[in-house]
């Protein structure tokens, strides 16, 4: 057999490929040095061993005779302190089990190595002496060697401290730590040695052709590798296969072959044994700490185990005080400097815009940034800044760096080669890097920094990317490099990389620059524009924008600390503009902007954002007392609610009102106004004609409510919204028909309102579909009712129906197609309407009402009393039914003109052919009375809490 190198020259591209298909262990065998028995994990039966097992056992045992080892239970052959544990084993580390001394494999001569395989057990065996060196040694050690990398905050001395004492502790002739570069490159940043050795690798980089991907993926399932016998020869598995006819999957194998090129690597390299531990950070490989040999080496089980907890200790230094400590100090600088950066510009809007201020302000910049080039562009001015030489760019200057972003889209641009791979910058020849960022709004304002070449030498321990091409019995095959010696690579034309902390320095210029431009042109604006850009043109008030200039330019006010918000909204507004006309509206309008600037004093501001919604900002030079906003607020809620005359109307209109009080240094625009118009709707939400000052419980309840929002959609499109139905009774108390009520149990919130739920669907478009759902699931069970054995006797299904439903064109279709759908008579279903039906579209309402009655079906007026309708009105509505407000029902024993109402209401229904359902009937005294007035039906929880189907059915339908 001949073996020859024919040359040594660069990889191709198929054979990198074919290198990293290259299986990276053998599989089915295992160095020879311990022993491995492979158990079904169900039955702990032995199903394959090393064909070295009982060589290994006879060297250190006086046996004569062995059991047979396929198929024994590994009882026959070692002990376990706890075999308990077997079960417990986890197939993602490999773990030591304590064995006794009673068992033919012996603690005080063997460590076992345990972990799982799918359905089998893998126990690996090694020597637990013969070695040259006391693992407690390193145990002893450990917790000094904490706390000294714990203080140890610089890299260097801290990789330099863990490879010196590993070293010292473990006695391998060389021990070094990688760490891997973004191209998986390895860079030697520590080695020590032994005294028969001298420093050969430190500072030199390794290509990532060494240590390819398959490996490296392994390396980090598997956090130690061992190969304690470069020369020795794999001992193979028996039987090959496992019983289900696949080999044993090796990755956390301690004693897992190497690879046929991994140990030419390590030849070539002049090792004889060789160790290595994974350093993590996370969950991601960071580098390695690798321990050469000159002989073959065998380290005790226990060696290995202080090893990989060395090696775990220093992952989770990494992890929790190294990247920690830099990113404090990281952040420490980008603080400072972004505190330089933003004063430095809000020192500058004082002054107006020229070449002088900018040539003044990029110089500071660079002062602490220490960027060689930086530039701002907006619209046609362009500020430049070269070393410490201010330029006037041309045209193709601009150009180019505008061309720069690939697409119309992207908003950021980072290069460390630009000459080689945009060109050239006109005028800005001497930039080898760039990073670039452009805002979307406005979109013509640029920010850059720069860096010029920087000339480097990376030294490479030995040539990257090349291999040996090696002929043996005249085959040709690769093999690794067997050149290992110092190769240097000089690289021009780029600069140094940029990183994170450029990126953000970048963005902070960028955020200060364009506030800065901001403002300027907002100061232009204001000077330029008429003041009545500003004004709302119905009620002479400020507009949005300015109350927005107004906010923003408080900053500046230095005599001004803190203001209040005060976020107005009419109540029931719509009602008024639906029922009396917009010209009624704007007239009311009006006379609350004059009311509004009665309640203000000259250093405050009154806007009008739109429709029916004002604000009011309140300046105070210190921190204001929190009743101050509370008196300003009930006098405002009691101007307005003053009635207002208005030809021959009366009109009372009352506030819902919002109040934030904030630190002018701290105020956003948008986020004030969104947190008082939040407090308003908590107002609202409370009874109206009202004040909240918001706090954070507010921002909880939105938050809420989007989420309902959002999950009513999947409610509606899963279908699962419940129904109750609640019995209506006549005077002898029986149930002559049931009125439909959605419920909602959310998983998260429990029990929702309908009042709430419907809301939101009303304002986010889903109230028909939600509607028709719900239309549809009364519909079916009151067919399941009439299928019953037992008669069912009651007479209607009443049915709530949203105005926005009722003027759907296609409702009257949808609902008679779904009483078709269930065969359901059209006769027994009755639509519950309220009277706000008619202010949305009067015309529409009475058209569509009139339609569906002519089918049969009834309607009724719901909540009567409680809105603008009167008695005398009733005679013209297509009812069939009205409803008393339970608000009514509820204190009419108490009260003598509510009883008076309640009897005018029943007895006016009984003259127009009406019937009268009396709601909230909780107590026999109002049932009682009622009765004496001649009411029709009875609903409330005296007789039943709405309920669901089966508890229905049972309660009132099988008596």
């Amino acid at each position: 057999m001949t073996k020859e190198i024919i040359e040594t020259r660069k990889i191709t591209s198929d054979e990198a490929a074919q290198c990293a298909s290259e299986a990276i262990q053998i599989i089915g065998s295992i160095q020879p040095h311990g022993f491995q028995l492979v158990l079904d994990a169900d039955t702990l039966h032995i199903v394959q061993h090393s064909t070295n097992t009982l060589e290994r056992l006879t060297e250190t045992s006086s046996i004569d005779t062995y059991p047979t080892l396929l198929g024994s239970h590994i009882s026959q052959w070692v002990e376990f302190a706890n075999i308990e544990f077997l079960a417990a084993l986890s197939s993602k580390k490999s773990v030591v089990l304590e064995i006794t001394d009673t068992g033919i494999i012996q603690t005080s001569l063997w460590g076992c190595f345990a972990h799982r395989v799918e359905n089998w057990i893998s126990l690996e065996f090694s020597p637990n002496s013969g070695s040259e060196y006391n693992s407690n040694v390193l145990l002893s050690q450990i917790d000094n060697m904490v706390e000294l990398l714990k203080s140890s905050h610089d890299e260097t001395t801290l990789f330099h401290t863990l490879v010196r004492q590993l070293q010292e502790y473990t006695r391998y002739d060389r021990v070094m730590m990688y760490r891997f570069l973004p191209d998986w490159s390895g860079e030697v940043v520590a080695e020590a040695i032994s005294e028969r050795e001298s420093i050969k690798y430190e500072g030199m980089r390794f290509p990532a052709e060494d240590i390819p991907k398959q490996a490296r993926e392994l390396y980090a399932l598997s956090p130690i590798r061992l190969f304690a016998d470069i020369d020795a020869e794999p001992c193979p598995l028996e039987p090959a296969l496992l019983p289900n006819g696949l080999p044993l999957n090796q990755s956390l194998s301690i004693l897992r072959s190497m690879s046929t090129v991994h140990r030419s690597y390590l030849k070539n390299m002049q090792v004889g044994s060789s160790l290595s531990l994974s350093i993590k950070k996370g969950k991601a490989l960071w580098g390695m700490v690798v321990f050469h040999h000159n002989d073959p080496k065998i380290p005790t089980n226990n060696v290995i185990s202080q090893l990989r907890i060395s090696g775990e200790l220093f992952s989770e230094i990494i992890t929790s005080y190294l990247i920690p400590a830099e990113k404090i100090k990281r952040l420490s600088y980008l603080m400072n400097a972004q505190s330089y950066i933003e004063a430095t510009f809000n020192q500058a809007k004082m002054a107006n815009i020229s070449a002088a201020l900018f040539e003044s302000i990029l110089l500071k910049i660079q002062s602490i940034t220490q960027y060689h080039f930086i530039g701002i562009i907006y619209r046609e001015q362009s500020y430049l800044l070269e070393g410490r030489s201010f330029l006037s760019p041309d045209d193709k200057t601009i150009e180019a760096l505008k061309n720069l972003f690939p697409t119309q889209d992207a908003t950021h641009f980072q290069s460390e080669k630009l000459p080689q791979e945009k060109g050239s910058i006109p005028g800005l020849h001497n930039m080898a890097g760039i990073a670039m960022v452009r805002a979307k709004v406005p979109n013509d304002f640029y920010v850059f920094i720069g860096k010029e070449e920087v000339a480097k030498t990376i030294k490479w321990g030995g040539v990257p990317q090349t291999i040996n091409i090696v002929v043996e019995n005249n085959e040709r095959y690769l093999e690794p490099r067997s050149s290992f010696a110092l190769w240097r690579q000089n690289i021009a034309g780029e600069s140094s990389p940029w990183q994170e902390q450029d990126i953000n320095l970048l963005d902070i210029i960028f955020n200060a620059g364009k506030d800065f431009f901001s403002t300027k042109h907002s100061q232009m604006r204001i000077n330029q524009l008429e003041q009545s850009v500003y004004f709302d043109s119905l009620t002479g008030l400020a507009n949005r924008e300015h109350l927005r200039s107004f906010i923003e330019g408080l900053k500046e006010q230095r005599h001004i600390s803190h203001v209040s918000v005060l976020f107005i909204d009419l109540d029931n507004f719509k009602d008024v503009n639906d029922f009396m006309g917009h010209e009624t509206g704007d007239r009311l309008l009006i006379t609350i902007a004059q009311r509004l600037n009665e309640c203000a004093t000259a250093n405050d501001l009154v806007a009008r954002l739109g429709g029916d919604e004002f604000v009011i900002v309140l300046t105070h030079q210190v921190l204001p007392d929190p009743t101050l906003a509370e008196l300003i607020a009930d006098k405002i809620i009691q101007r307005i609610g003053e009635p207002i005359l208005d030809n021959a109307h009366t009109l009372v209109i009352t506030p819902s009102m919002g109040i934030i009080s904030e630190d002018v240094r701290i105020l956003d625009f948008n986020e004030t106004l969104k947190q008082a118009d939040i407090a308003m709707y908590s107002a609202k939400n409370k009874g109206k004609n009202r004040f909240h000052i918001f706090d954070h419980k507010d921002q909880d309840l939105f938050n809420k409510k989007t989420i309902l929002t959002m999950d009513l959609r999947d409610c509606i499109a899963e279908n699962s919204l419940n129904l109750h139905f609640q019995p209506q009774m006549n005077a002898q108390q029986q149930v002559i028909g049931v009125e439909v009520l959605a419920r909602w149990n959310h998983k998260k919130f429990g029990f929702v309102s309908p009042d709430v739920f419907i809301e939101i669907a009303e304002k986010n478009n889903l109230i028909y579909p939600l509607g028709l759902q719900i239309i549809d699931k009364a519909c079916q069970q009151l067919a399941k009712w009439f299928n019953r054995k037992t008669s069912t006797d009651f007479r209607t299904l009443s049915l709530n129906i949203s105005p926005i439903q009722l003027i759907e064109p296609k409702f009257e279709k949808d609902l008679l197609d779904i009483l078709k759908k269930y065969d359901v008579p059209a006769k027994m279903v009755r639509l519950e309407i309220t009277e706000s039906v008619f202010m949305k579209n009067y015309q529409t309402a009475i058209t569509t009402l009139t339609a569906l009655r002519e089918h049969g079906i009834t309607i009724s007026l719901d909540d009567f009393g409680t809105g603008f309708s009167s008695l005398n009105s009733l005679w013209k509505l297509p009812i069939d039914e009205v409803k008393i407000d339970k608000s009514f029902i509820a204190s009419m024993s108490k009260d003598d003109s509510l009883f008076t109402m309640v009897e005018s209401v029943i007895t006016l229904c009984k003259k127009l052919n009406l019937e009268v359902v009396a709601e909230g009937v909780e107590h026999s005294i109002e049932f009682n009375i009622l009765k004496g007035l001649d009411c029709d039906i009875y609903q409330g929880y005296l007789f039943s809490k709405p309920l669901p189907a089966d508890v229905f059915e049972k309660t009132f339908l099988d008596k």
